[in-house]
């Protein structure tokens, strides 16, 4: 059961982007936040991947360690 008040599966329907996602998983009481970090034209990302050119090959891990982490201690 999720104690948040935002719903993720409802995010279609605000008007404007969002700079801040908190999810729950499972029965976890620990709410995770995902903060908008860039945003990517199409042609710029692969459909399916959702990797861009110089990230090919890499995890999800690696291209958040390699292009966003500022403190490592975030993706333990």
């Amino acid at each position: 059961m999720t104690v948040s008040d935002f719903d993720p599966t409802l995010v279609s329907i605000y008007p404007e982007k969002k700079y801040l996602l908190h999810f729950q998983w499972g029965l976890s009481s620990t709410v995770y936040r995902y903060a908008l970090v860039e945003t990517i034209k199409p042609n710029k990302i692969h459909s399916r991947t959702k990797q861009k050119e110089d990230e090919k090959n890499l995890t999800q891990k690696e291209i958040w360690k390699n292009k966003y982490a500022k403190n490592y201690s975030s993706i333990k």
